[in-house]
């Protein structure tokens, strides 16, 4: 267990999935959370669940990719739940397809949210936490940053440019009291929601020749999330944490042309 008592965390993409076990973990440790997801109507959920753990609860509805969206969640976080201490940036969305058949406009779209979403909101939240002298950042990235998974080139892509982004802000803002690290997932099996449906299904998480301890589960990514957050983690800068049941043990999760089942 780790207190965060007094700490205040933001969380991207919290409405559902790794996003909601996130943020489900930090109300858990003692955080007050602000959650902020393109779903109305799941934030409204989410933001009930979180009351249980008796923390403050800020909701907003924000696309990340928007400058404008991501100024006001954190001027509105802050009026309500005071200086962000803690910032997760997990928002983000797949494309599943092969490189030729990607058009400029997903490919722009894959970058927006995931990459320029993460930008966005690191940019606008670390100077505070420059200001106070102490913060710390998870981005979420993955393990397709490494390695082949699926086809969805735009997707790795921008999962390996918030690593390499993630790494160097870490190095030049560690001294000043920000710690920067990320999270890199592998198959996680999550529900469906109103934004997402997910390629990996809570049926299928047995182990395969390729997955030694099948699927992963939301509450894995949480776990590791809340350990990098905590002051434990204190000598831990810029590093990309996989979490993947050894999934990125092998070249690849599965031959191309292959069924993830």
């Amino acid at each position: 267990m780790y207190d965060f008592d007094g700490r205040v965390a933001l969380v991207t993409g919290g409405a559902a999935g790794i996003g909601l076990a996130i943020s489900l973990r930090l109300a858990k440790e003692g955080a007050d959370v602000a959650i902020v997801d393109v779903d109305a109507n799941g934030l409204a959920e989410a933001a009930e669940q979180l009351k249980d753990f008796g923390c403050a609860v800020h909701t907003i509805v924000a696309d990340v990719s928007s400058a404008d969206d991501v100024k006001a969640a954190v001027a509105s976080t802050e009026s309500s739940l005071g200086p962000i201490t803690q910032l997760v940036n997990n928002a983000g969305i797949c494309l599943f397809r092969s490189y030729v058949d990607y058009t400029d406009d997903d490919f722009a779209r894959q970058m927006d949210v995931n990459l320029k979403g993460t930008h966005l909101m690191m940019s606008r939240v670390i100077p505070g936490m420059v200001e106070r002298g102490e913060g710390s950042v998870v981005n979420i990235a993955s393990v397709a940053a490494s390695n082949f998974t699926v086809p969805h080139a735009a997707y790795a892509a921008s999962k390996a440019a918030i690593v390499a982004l993630t790494r160097d802000a870490a190095f030049e803002l560690a001294s000043q009291g920000v710690r920067l690290n990320c999270v890199s997932p592998g198959l996680i099996a999550v529900p469906p929601s109103s934004t997402k449906t997910p390629l990996v299904k809570p049926t299928h998480q047995g182990p395969t020749d390729t997955r030694p301890l099948g699927f992963g589960h939301p509450s894995d990514i949480a776990n590791a999330v809340a350990f990098l957050l905590s002051d434990e983690a204190r000598f831990i800068v810029g590093t990309a944490l996989d979490v993947a049941g050894g999934t990125n043990l092998r070249t690849t999760m599965a031959l191309p042309g292959s069924p993830l089942e």
